[in-house]
């Protein structure tokens, strides 16, 4: 694992995302702020301690060819619904060095566990991962 944790504060909300496997799915219904997630993670990873962070959205070209560049990296996809293949399933299945964060709603074809499923939880100003019930 590249990161069990990530915590850091965006006010008005603090961001507390703890990790308990390899590849975790990220679910939930559009609006909940997944892709706002996204945004603050692409200026934490300026900082030494997030520096392994990598970020693939729908503005992202080559995908695959950029996804097999990465080593010991925590890989993020935005909208992984629409931007990965089974080529690229196949990667992140047999590519044990990276540690996976993908917004995504289909599983299939993906080596997953319980622990790989949660959603976005706001309670408090406090945004954490919890399991997907």
């Amino acid at each position: 694992m590249i990161y069990e944790e990530i915590k850091f504060k965006a006010d008005p909300f603090s961001y507390d995302l703890k990790f308990e496997d390899r590849i975790t799915l990220v679910g939930g219904d559009s609006g909940t702020g997944k892709t706002v997630l996204y945004e603050m993670l692409e200026d934490l990873k300026m900082t030494e301690d997030y520096s392994a962070i990598k970020l693939f959205n729908y503005k992202t070209d080559g995908v695959f060819e950029q996804l097999k560049q990465c080593r010991n990296k925590f890989v993020v996809i935005d909208n992984a619904d629409i931007l990965i293949d089974d080529e690229i399933r196949r990667f992140i299945n047999f590519e044990f060095s990276n540690q996976y964060m993908l917004f995504l709603r289909n599983c299939d074809g993906l080596n997953v566990s319980g622990k790989s499923f949660k959603v976005m939880r706001l309670c408090n100003n406090r945004v954490t991962l919890e399991e997907e019930l």
